[in-house]
Protein backbone atom coordinates (compact mmCIF):
# COMPACT_ATOMS: atom_id res chain seq x y z
CA UNK A 1 0.00 0.00 0.00
CA UNK A 2 2.86 2.40 1.15
CA UNK A 3 4.64 2.26 -3.00
CA UNK A 4 1.22 2.61 -4.42
CA UNK A 5 0.51 6.04 -2.13
CA UNK A 6 4.14 6.67 -2.94
CA UNK A 7 3.85 5.85 -6.69
CA UNK A 8 6.79 3.45 -6.84
CA UNK A 9 4.97 0.00 -7.24
CA UNK A 10 5.06 -0.63 -10.83
CA UNK A 11 7.85 -0.73 -13.39
CA UNK A 12 7.15 -1.25 -17.48
CA UNK A 13 8.58 -2.53 -20.11
CA UNK A 14 8.35 -3.39 -23.78
CA UNK A 15 6.96 -6.45 -26.49
CA UNK A 16 9.10 -6.18 -29.84
CA UNK A 17 8.19 -7.83 -32.31
CA UNK A 18 5.24 -6.95 -34.82
CA UNK A 19 5.72 -4.68 -38.22
CA UNK A 20 2.34 -3.17 -38.04
CA UNK A 21 -0.36 -1.65 -36.25
CA UNK A 22 -0.88 -4.10 -33.07
CA UNK A 23 -4.90 -3.12 -32.30
CA UNK A 24 -6.20 -6.71 -30.75
CA UNK A 25 -4.74 -7.64 -27.17
CA UNK A 26 -6.47 -10.21 -24.93
CA UNK A 27 -4.44 -11.52 -21.77
CA UNK A 28 -4.73 -14.41 -19.82
CA UNK A 29 -3.15 -16.54 -17.37
CA UNK A 30 0.28 -14.87 -17.44
CA UNK A 31 -0.55 -15.28 -21.50
CA UNK A 32 -0.71 -11.76 -23.49
CA UNK A 33 -2.18 -12.26 -27.09
CA UNK A 34 -1.41 -9.48 -29.71
CA UNK A 35 -2.98 -9.22 -33.12
CA UNK A 36 -2.02 -6.96 -35.98
CA UNK A 37 -1.99 -5.93 -39.15
CA UNK A 38 0.92 -7.11 -40.46
CA UNK A 39 -1.26 -10.55 -40.48
CA UNK A 40 0.32 -12.24 -37.96
CA UNK A 41 -0.88 -13.04 -33.97
CA UNK A 42 1.72 -13.52 -31.25
CA UNK A 43 1.77 -15.19 -28.03
CA UNK A 44 3.88 -13.65 -25.22
CA UNK A 45 4.94 -14.97 -22.19
CA UNK A 46 4.50 -11.79 -20.36
CA UNK A 47 7.22 -12.64 -17.26
CA UNK A 48 10.20 -12.98 -19.66
CA UNK A 49 8.91 -11.34 -22.39
CA UNK A 50 9.37 -14.04 -24.80
CA UNK A 51 7.27 -15.03 -28.11
CA UNK A 52 5.95 -18.30 -27.31
CA UNK A 53 4.17 -18.62 -30.97
CA UNK A 54 3.79 -16.73 -33.66
CA UNK A 55 1.41 -17.58 -36.45
CA UNK A 56 0.24 -16.28 -39.58
CA UNK A 57 -3.37 -14.61 -39.71
CA UNK A 58 -5.81 -11.97 -41.29
CA UNK A 59 -6.01 -8.25 -40.17
CA UNK A 60 -7.36 -8.77 -36.51
CA UNK A 61 -9.21 -6.11 -34.70
CA UNK A 62 -10.57 -8.99 -31.73
CA UNK A 63 -8.44 -11.84 -30.22
CA UNK A 64 -9.24 -15.10 -27.92
CA UNK A 65 -7.37 -17.75 -27.33
CA UNK A 66 -6.31 -21.08 -25.03
CA UNK A 67 -3.85 -23.58 -24.67
CA UNK A 68 -4.55 -24.92 -28.09
CA UNK A 69 -6.31 -22.07 -30.30
CA UNK A 70 -6.91 -18.87 -30.99
CA UNK A 71 -10.11 -17.10 -32.45
CA UNK A 72 -9.84 -13.81 -34.49
CA UNK A 73 -12.59 -11.23 -35.20
CA UNK A 74 -11.14 -9.45 -38.39
CA UNK A 75 -11.25 -5.97 -40.57
CA UNK A 76 -12.21 -8.32 -43.20
CA UNK A 77 -15.27 -9.01 -42.07
CA UNK A 78 -14.94 -12.36 -40.77
CA UNK A 79 -14.31 -14.54 -37.63
CA UNK A 80 -11.59 -17.14 -37.67
CA UNK A 81 -10.30 -19.98 -35.65
CA UNK A 82 -6.44 -20.93 -35.88
CA UNK A 83 -4.45 -24.01 -34.27
CA UNK A 84 -1.34 -22.61 -32.65
CA UNK A 85 1.25 -25.58 -32.75
CA UNK A 86 0.57 -25.72 -36.52
CA UNK A 87 -0.78 -22.62 -37.92
CA UNK A 88 -3.16 -24.21 -39.60
CA UNK A 89 -6.73 -22.01 -40.11
CA UNK A 90 -9.28 -24.81 -38.78
CA UNK A 91 -12.43 -23.12 -38.69
CA UNK A 92 -13.77 -19.79 -41.30
CA UNK A 93 -17.08 -17.67 -40.45
CA UNK A 94 -18.35 -14.92 -42.54
CA UNK A 95 -21.81 -13.74 -42.67
CA UNK A 96 -20.64 -9.72 -40.94
CA UNK A 97 -20.91 -6.78 -43.56
CA UNK A 98 -18.52 -5.00 -41.36
CA UNK A 99 -15.02 -5.71 -39.32
CA UNK A 100 -15.73 -7.99 -36.33
CA UNK A 101 -14.33 -5.84 -33.23
CA UNK A 102 -15.68 -8.33 -30.65
CA UNK A 103 -15.62 -11.86 -30.14
CA UNK A 104 -15.61 -14.95 -27.67
CA UNK A 105 -16.38 -18.55 -27.60
CA UNK A 106 -17.62 -21.05 -25.19
CA UNK A 107 -16.65 -25.24 -25.85
CA UNK A 108 -19.34 -25.96 -23.36
CA UNK A 109 -21.82 -24.15 -25.43
CA UNK A 110 -19.94 -25.39 -28.58
CA UNK A 111 -20.81 -21.43 -29.86
CA UNK A 112 -18.72 -18.45 -30.32
CA UNK A 113 -19.50 -14.84 -28.66
CA UNK A 114 -19.88 -14.13 -25.30
CA UNK A 115 -19.96 -15.25 -22.02
CA UNK A 116 -19.92 -15.14 -18.06
CA UNK A 117 -22.09 -17.57 -16.19
CA UNK A 118 -24.50 -15.80 -13.70
CA UNK A 119 -23.34 -16.31 -10.02
CA UNK A 120 -26.28 -14.95 -8.45
CA UNK A 121 -29.99 -16.24 -8.21
CA UNK A 122 -32.51 -13.76 -8.75
CA UNK A 123 -36.39 -14.13 -10.19
CA UNK A 124 -34.89 -13.97 -13.85
CA UNK A 125 -31.68 -16.31 -13.96
CA UNK A 126 -30.31 -18.90 -11.92
CA UNK A 127 -26.17 -19.17 -11.11
CA UNK A 128 -24.54 -20.93 -13.67
CA UNK A 129 -26.70 -19.41 -16.48
CA UNK A 130 -24.89 -17.92 -19.18
CA UNK A 131 -25.36 -14.08 -19.42
CA UNK A 132 -24.56 -11.86 -22.82
CA UNK A 133 -24.29 -8.01 -21.54
CA UNK A 134 -24.63 -5.61 -24.67
CA UNK A 135 -24.51 -1.93 -24.39
CA UNK A 136 -24.09 1.31 -26.17
CA UNK A 137 -23.99 5.27 -24.87
CA UNK A 138 -26.90 4.94 -23.07
CA UNK A 139 -28.69 1.52 -22.05
CA UNK A 140 -27.45 -1.54 -20.73
CA UNK A 141 -29.32 -4.72 -22.08
CA UNK A 142 -29.07 -8.26 -20.02
CA UNK A 143 -29.38 -11.65 -22.71
CA UNK A 144 -30.30 -14.38 -21.42
CA UNK A 145 -27.65 -17.20 -23.87
CA UNK A 146 -28.46 -21.07 -24.14
CA UNK A 147 -29.07 -23.58 -27.04
CA UNK A 148 -32.20 -21.58 -28.19
CA UNK A 149 -31.62 -19.75 -31.49
CA UNK A 150 -33.91 -17.05 -29.86
CA UNK A 151 -33.95 -15.23 -26.43
CA UNK A 152 -35.66 -12.04 -25.06
CA UNK A 153 -34.00 -8.87 -23.87
CA UNK A 154 -33.94 -9.96 -19.54
CA UNK A 155 -33.53 -6.43 -18.46
CA UNK A 156 -32.51 -2.73 -19.58
CA UNK A 157 -30.26 -0.67 -17.42
CA UNK A 158 -30.06 2.61 -17.63
CA UNK A 159 -28.30 5.98 -15.71
CA UNK A 160 -30.91 8.85 -17.36
CA UNK A 161 -34.22 8.80 -18.65
CA UNK A 162 -33.24 11.71 -20.70
CA UNK A 163 -29.85 10.11 -22.07
CA UNK A 164 -28.35 13.09 -20.71
CA UNK A 165 -25.26 11.05 -19.19
CA UNK A 166 -23.35 9.01 -21.45
CA UNK A 167 -21.82 5.52 -20.43
CA UNK A 168 -18.37 5.11 -20.87
CA UNK A 169 -17.51 1.37 -23.36
CA UNK A 170 -15.91 -1.54 -21.58
CA UNK A 171 -18.45 -2.83 -19.23
CA UNK A 172 -17.08 -4.96 -16.00
CA UNK A 173 -19.31 -7.59 -14.87
CA UNK A 174 -18.17 -10.90 -12.85
CA UNK A 175 -21.43 -12.94 -12.42
CA UNK A 176 -22.53 -10.88 -9.05
CA UNK A 177 -22.13 -6.79 -9.97
CA UNK A 178 -22.24 -4.64 -13.55
CA UNK A 179 -19.77 -1.64 -13.23
CA UNK A 180 -19.39 0.93 -16.09
CA UNK A 181 -18.28 4.20 -15.80
CA UNK A 182 -19.62 7.71 -17.11
CA UNK A 183 -18.62 11.15 -17.16
CA UNK A 184 -20.04 11.37 -13.34
CA UNK A 185 -18.47 8.42 -12.02
CA UNK A 186 -19.04 4.86 -11.59
CA UNK A 187 -22.16 3.76 -11.41
CA UNK A 188 -22.43 -0.16 -10.19
CA UNK A 189 -25.31 -2.71 -10.26
CA UNK A 190 -26.20 -5.38 -7.99
CA UNK A 191 -27.20 -8.50 -10.76
CA UNK A 192 -29.68 -10.25 -8.72
CA UNK A 193 -32.07 -7.07 -8.20
CA UNK A 194 -30.76 -4.95 -10.87
CA UNK A 195 -30.34 -2.12 -8.64
CA UNK A 196 -27.92 1.05 -8.85
CA UNK A 197 -26.03 0.10 -5.42
CA UNK A 198 -23.41 3.15 -5.34
CA UNK A 199 -22.23 5.99 -7.83
CA UNK A 200 -18.63 6.48 -7.30
CA UNK A 201 -17.99 10.11 -8.59
CA UNK A 202 -14.28 11.14 -9.54
CA UNK A 203 -14.51 14.73 -8.76
CA UNK A 204 -10.59 14.93 -9.50
CA UNK A 205 -10.39 13.35 -12.51
CA UNK A 206 -13.21 13.68 -15.04
CA UNK A 207 -13.78 10.79 -17.87
CA UNK A 208 -11.88 8.00 -16.08
CA UNK A 209 -12.31 4.53 -18.46
CA UNK A 210 -12.61 1.74 -16.76
CA UNK A 211 -10.23 -1.46 -16.68
CA UNK A 212 -10.86 -3.27 -13.73
CA UNK A 213 -13.46 -3.57 -10.53
CA UNK A 214 -12.71 -6.07 -7.41
CA UNK A 215 -14.07 -5.30 -3.66
CA UNK A 216 -11.41 -3.33 -2.39
CA UNK A 217 -9.48 -1.73 -5.58
CA UNK A 218 -10.62 -0.24 -8.91
CA UNK A 219 -7.99 0.39 -12.08
CA UNK A 220 -9.08 3.11 -14.49
CA UNK A 221 -7.05 5.37 -16.80
CA UNK A 222 -7.04 8.72 -18.87
CA UNK A 223 -4.80 9.48 -21.91
CA UNK A 224 -2.00 10.06 -19.17
CA UNK A 225 -1.87 7.58 -15.80
CA UNK A 226 -3.45 4.87 -14.98
CA UNK A 227 -5.05 5.44 -11.56
CA UNK A 228 -5.70 3.11 -8.77
CA UNK A 229 -8.85 3.96 -6.34
CA UNK A 230 -9.72 2.40 -2.72
CA UNK A 231 -12.99 1.40 -3.00
CA UNK A 232 -13.46 1.64 0.25
CA UNK A 233 -13.01 5.18 0.77
CA UNK A 234 -14.10 6.01 -2.87
CA UNK A 235 -10.42 8.35 -3.53
CA UNK A 236 -7.60 7.47 -5.86
CA UNK A 237 -4.78 6.33 -4.03
CA UNK A 238 -1.66 5.95 -7.02
CA UNK A 239 -1.32 6.89 -10.38
CA UNK A 240 1.11 6.17 -12.35
CA UNK A 241 2.38 7.65 -15.69
CA UNK A 242 1.66 6.42 -19.26
CA UNK A 243 3.36 7.01 -22.80
CA UNK A 244 1.64 8.30 -25.75
CA UNK A 245 0.14 5.26 -26.52
CA UNK A 246 -1.47 4.54 -29.52
CA UNK A 247 -5.60 5.99 -29.41
CA UNK A 248 -8.40 4.09 -30.54
CA UNK A 249 -12.28 4.74 -30.90
CA UNK A 250 -12.88 1.40 -30.63
CA UNK A 251 -11.58 0.84 -27.07
CA UNK A 252 -9.06 -2.64 -28.50
CA UNK A 253 -5.81 -1.26 -28.16
CA UNK A 254 -5.62 -2.01 -24.12
CA UNK A 255 -6.04 -4.37 -21.64
CA UNK A 256 -5.74 -4.71 -17.36
CA UNK A 257 -3.97 -7.96 -16.65
CA UNK A 258 -3.86 -9.65 -13.67
CA UNK A 259 -7.07 -9.25 -11.61
CA UNK A 260 -7.13 -11.03 -8.19
CA UNK A 261 -5.31 -8.05 -6.07
CA UNK A 262 -8.28 -5.84 -6.97
CA UNK A 263 -10.02 -7.99 -4.26
CA UNK A 264 -7.14 -7.22 -2.01
CA UNK A 265 -3.45 -6.94 -1.79
CA UNK A 266 -2.59 -10.70 0.06
CA UNK A 267 1.26 -10.43 -0.20
CA UNK A 268 1.29 -12.92 -2.66
CA UNK A 269 -0.94 -11.60 -5.68
CA UNK A 270 1.00 -7.98 -6.25
CA UNK A 271 2.92 -9.97 -8.96
CA UNK A 272 2.98 -9.87 -13.04
CA UNK A 273 1.08 -7.69 -15.59
CA UNK A 274 -1.02 -4.55 -14.20
CA UNK A 275 -1.85 -3.19 -18.14
CA UNK A 276 -0.85 -3.25 -21.87
CA UNK A 277 -1.49 -0.86 -24.87
CA UNK A 278 0.04 -0.69 -28.15
CA UNK A 279 1.79 1.51 -29.32
CA UNK A 280 2.70 3.87 -32.31
CA UNK A 281 5.76 2.14 -32.99
CA UNK A 282 4.24 -1.08 -32.97
CA UNK A 283 5.18 -2.29 -29.73
CA UNK A 284 2.98 -3.04 -27.04
CA UNK A 285 4.03 -1.00 -23.44
CA UNK A 286 3.49 -3.44 -20.38
CA UNK A 287 3.02 -2.22 -16.70
CA UNK A 288 4.19 -4.16 -14.37
CA UNK A 289 3.90 -4.87 -10.48
CA UNK A 290 7.93 -4.34 -9.60
CA UNK A 291 9.54 -7.23 -8.18
CA UNK A 292 10.17 -7.42 -4.41
CA UNK A 293 13.76 -6.46 -3.22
Amino acid sequence: MKQLEDHEAFETSSLIGHSARVYALYYKDGLLCTGSDDLSAKLWDVSTGQCVYGIQTHTCAAVKFDEQKLVTGSFDNTVACWEWSSGARTQHFRGHTGAVFSVDYSDELDILVVLQKCKVKSLLHSPGDYILLSADKYEIKIWPIGREINCKCLKTLSVSEDRSICLQPRLHFDGKYIVCSSALGLYQWDFASYDILRVIKTPEVANLALLGFGDVFALLFDNHYLYIMDLRTESLISRWPLPEYRKSKRGSSFLAGEASWLNGLDGHNDTGLVFATSMPDHSIHLVLWKEHC
